[in-house]
């Protein structure tokens, strides 16, 4: 049986991955106890108040505590590094630990990381509307790529998850990361359970009273948190099953980088669904707002300053980039069938102002449309 560490359980992603892998049936997990890294003694209680002895919390500074985690990393054979994709030196840390072990199962990490980090910047640098990439048919060119624009520029997700897949490389252990692409969905964890780019646009539709744009070909593709947790698990299962756990089998290093992707939009059309969200749910038109929907030119700075914490380049990645990416080695490795699609898409957008409007996001609908009332 395998040691397995689970940074990230009180997140979005690896919340709703521990709820599945502790409901699941399957032979190989309905046993499993998971050890959790957790910051708080109350989030280690609630751990245990719901999933009893399946869990093992356990406490720790973060994934910014380096020397701690490469300590704690040295225990286990698998980690699952759901945390953040955005720590370098943490991520990096999880592998040193791992090289550590001397005898034992063949040690694994599978990380987290995502699409800005193919992303062009189209409104500073050059454009690639028409890039696309494909997990399995460009296998290695992927990391070549992110390793020559990292060495150009360095962006803290793009750097950790080239630093997790060489680090691997180099001293043994195996590495596969799931770039994700946008997530949306309601998850199943205890504690985070909204994603995050849904959210930010309603909320920008409603504060001004239009949707925004940069351009008009940036693109994203989405996936359900359900169905990306859903590979996540069976990732797990197919190195905890295999005889030869998944060595040879799953990709790993340089070419172990695949894309939980399901289907692609432009973030025009993102824009348009919030406003028709709004005006639906009554809040759009109001009194200084566009009558008709709208979805208006604005300039990266104003949303880099809104929304993103002013990081122009972050802004420009995620709002204006072109980031289109194919996802083969998901269905064909581990016969994943993403169960929220088209449908799930659309009913995102009505979900998210329910969501808003009953205030489960950390901010009342009346904060967004400026009234600070009951």
């Amino acid at each position: 049986m395998s040691n397995i560490l689970l940074t990230g359980a009180t997140g979005y992603v690896g919340g709703t991955f521990l709820d599945q892998v502790l409901k699941s049936e399957e032979p190989s997990l309905k046993s499993l106890t998971i050890d959790t890294a957790v910051r708080t003694a109350e989030q280690a209680q609630k751990l245990k108040e719901t999933y009893g002895d399946r869990v093992n919390p356990i406490k720790w500074k973060g994934l910014e505590d380096t020397t701690t985690v490469a300590d704690t990393a040295a225990n286990y054979d698998l980690v699952v590094n759901v945390g953040s994709g955005f720590i370098p030196a943490g991520a990096k840390a999880l592998v040193e630990g791992l090289g550590r072990r001397k005898d034992g199962p063949a040690p694994w990490i599978v990380h987290i990381a995502g699409c800005t980090n193919l992303a062009d910047r189209p409104l500073t640098q050059d454009a690639h509307p028409e890039r696309e990439w494909d997990d399995e048919k460009d296998a290695g060119a992927i990391f070549d790529f992110m390793k020559e624009a990292d060495a150009r520029e360095p962006y803290p997700q793009r750097s950790a998850e080239v630093g997790v897949l060489e680090a691997a490389e180099a001293s043994g252990v195996n590495a596969v990361s799931l770039n994700a692409p946008l997530i949306f969905g309601e998850g199943s964890g205890l504690f985070n359970r909204a994603g995050l780019v849904i959210p930010i646009a309603l909320r920008y539709a409603i504060t001004h009273g239009y949707g925004f744009k940069l351009n008009e070909t940036a693109n994203f593709d989405y996936v359900h948190v359900s169905d990306l947790a859903a590979l996540y698990v069976l990732v797990v299962r197919t190195i905890l099953e295999r005889p030869d756990r998944g060595v040879g089998f799953i990709p790993t290093g340089r070419k172990g980088i695949i894309f939980p992707a399901v289907a692609r939009i432009l973030n025009t059309e993102i824009m348009e669904r919030c406003v028709d969200a709004a005006f639906a749910g009554g809040v759009l038109p109001r009194e200084g707002t566009p009558k008709e929907r709208e979805v208006r030119q604005v300039s990266l700075q104003e949303i880099a300053d809104e929304i993103m914490f002013s990081q122009v380049a972050v802004a420009e990645r995620g709002w204006a980039g072109h980031k289109a990416m194919k996802g083969t080695l998901g269905p064909k490795l581990f016969g994943w069938k993403p169960q929220y699609t088209e449908e799930a898409w659309k009913q995102e957008f009505h979900d998210e102002f329910v969501a808003l409007r009953d205030g489960r996001r950390g901010i009342t609908l009346d904060a967004c449309i400026g009234l600070r009332g009951n």
